[in-house]
């Protein structure tokens, strides 16, 4: 009673409230899927309290729930460092994150709550941390797949107005429903399943296709795609040119899987019905199968069972998923071999966006990669095809930042300059655009300017540490007043 109870308060308060005169049903049956608790205030989960020692960093570890309040703690040189959780993150099925808040900056917590083994541990990332902290922002391009609208505070890494929507809603998957809100009719609000197949896909894609990076095209955000749009419109996703013997399985690359399988061009909704009505899978398989006969499924079923999706799309665990499991929605004959093989360096685009813009993105994703990967290969091509974008024409803010970094890097400050200067002009609330001109700045001796743009960064951003990092490098004999200052804005933080 008390299960039906929260599904049905969650149908009512994270799906728009707008829909439910018209779609109770829908309503109702969308409040008992994930998407529908994909965020939400903390509530007591099935182990309401652990402590555990962090081997790698020699801390004790804990969480507790008492008030109706859940609390994560973190034990260390004696002291204790503990933060009162703001915000679930994921339905719970796999696994949970969680989210602290301090004034309104929204930070990760290091522990996490996987379901499938019905335990507390350490979230994905801080297993092998030797310094795990309650301060890693948790970005807008985060939440934008968790979350159903979210106020991101322009130019800041991890700042927050409140959150009109906390879990995903309808207009996720039907669009701007204003239209149909005021004349309820089925052609004037998104219906997936008639949109042309990329269109269609692209919903679906907008959160279930990662890749290797995702470029947003000149005066963009990747938050302004909407259900309808084509994604190169907005933003392009850049994949690897995977080998045909890749098994290696990610948390998001679902639909990258889905493109290798046989079974396309059937769409993610034949099998999935994102409003939670229960799909026969199995009849799914055999409604496309149908030249099988009668005598061999059964033979089939005799031999190896009636789960297809057992057999052809066994859980695995996702390589960059810590504990969690999901489905491998690359439909094979045999079971996948849990190895890890070289996906290759060379990127491609998942959609190729409008030519004018192809070689500018292709650079950034390039760049972008390489920085998470630390691939020579990915940095050199992203530097070629760079050079190229800016000779057809390209100095948007991004590109203008890309190449002012690259410079930094080659140890060339003085032709960084132009370029992190005209950035934080295109985007003068962008605070770390404002500390790379900073460090730059003190790296010609533009010690005076340099402080400036750091100190405009501390004002935009009052929690972000690397501004008071680069204050102290730009200042290093005030360094420990700036680390001062830092920590009367993170009192309870303790450091190591």
């Amino acid at each position: 009673m008390l299960r039906v109870l929260f599904l049905l308060t969650a149908a009512t308060v994270w799906a728009d409230p707008r829909c439910v005169g018209c779609h109770q049903s829908i309503v109702d049956s969308y409040a008992r899927t994930g998407k529908a608790r994909s965020v939400g205030k903390p509530r007591a989960e099935v182990q309401t309290q652990r402590q555990w020692f962090h081997d790698f960093s020699g801390r004790r570890m804990g969480v507790v729930w008492g008030q109706g309040k859940m609390t994560h703690f973190m034990e260390m040189k004696g002291g204790v460092e503990s933060y009162e959780v703001e915000w679930g993150i994921g339905s719970g099925r796999e696994a949970k994150n969680f989210v602290v808040r301090l004034g309104d900056s929204l930070f990760l917590s290091p522990l996490a709550w996987f379901a499938n083994r019905m335990i507390w541990d350490m979230a994905p990332g801080y297993a092998i941390d030797a310094n795990p902290t309650f301060y890693r922002p948790v970005s807008g391009e985060c939440l934008q797949c968790h979350a159903g609208r979210v106020a991101v505070v322009e130019g800041s890494q991890n700042r927050f107005g409140e959150m009109a929507q906390a879990a995903i809603g309808c207009e996720r998957c039907h669009g701007d429903v204003a239209a149909h809100l005021a004349s309820g009719v089925a052609g004037n609000v998104v219906n997936p399943g008639k949109l042309a197949p990329a269109r269609r896909d692209a919903v679906c894609e907008s959160c279930h296709l990662a890749g290797e990076a995702r470029v947003a095209n000149p005066g963009k955000k990747i938050s302004d795609f909407r259900a309808g749009m084509a994604m190169e419109d907005v933003f392009t996703t850049y994949v690897s040119r995977r080998n045909s013997e890749d098994t290696v399985l990610r948390v998001n690359s679902h639909s990258e899987e889905w493109a290798e399988s046989k079974c396309q061009p059937v769409w993610c909704g034949t099998c999935h019905d994102s409003h939670g009505a229960k799909v026969d899978v199995r009849a799914k398989c055999l409604g496309c199968h149908t030249s099988i006969d009668a005598h061999s499924i059964d033979a089939h079923r005799r031999k190896a069972g009636a789960d297809c999706v057992g057999c052809h799309m066994p859980k695995q665990r996702p390589w960059d998923g810590s504990h969690a499991s999901r489905t491998d929605h690359w439909i094979r004959t045999q079971k996948s071999e849990q190895k890890f093989l070289d996906r290759g360096e060379l990127l491609r685009a998942w959609r190729e966006p409008a030519k004018e813009v192809a070689t500018r993105n292709l650079a950034l994703g390039y760049l972008q990669s390489a920085e998470k990967t630390r691939s020579l290969k990915r940095l050199r091509e992203g530097l070629v095809a760079l050079d190229a974008a800016v000779k057809q024409g390209h100095t948007d803010g991004d590109v203008a930042l890309a190449a002012g970094l690259q410079y930094v890097r080659q140890k060339k400050p003085e032709l960084a300059l132009p370029w992190l200067g005209r950035a934080v002009e295109l985007a003068p609330l962008d605070s770390l655009r404002r500390l790379h001109l900073a460090a730059t700045l003190a790296n010609v001796g533009r010690t005076e300017e340099a402080r400036k743009e750091a100190m405009e960064a501390v004002r935009l951003e009052p929690l972000l540490e690397q501004a008071y990092v680069v204050l102290g490098q730009i200042e290093p004999a005030r360094k420990e007043y700036w680390k001062d200052q830092y920590r009367k804005v993170v009192p309870k933080r303790m450091m190591p």
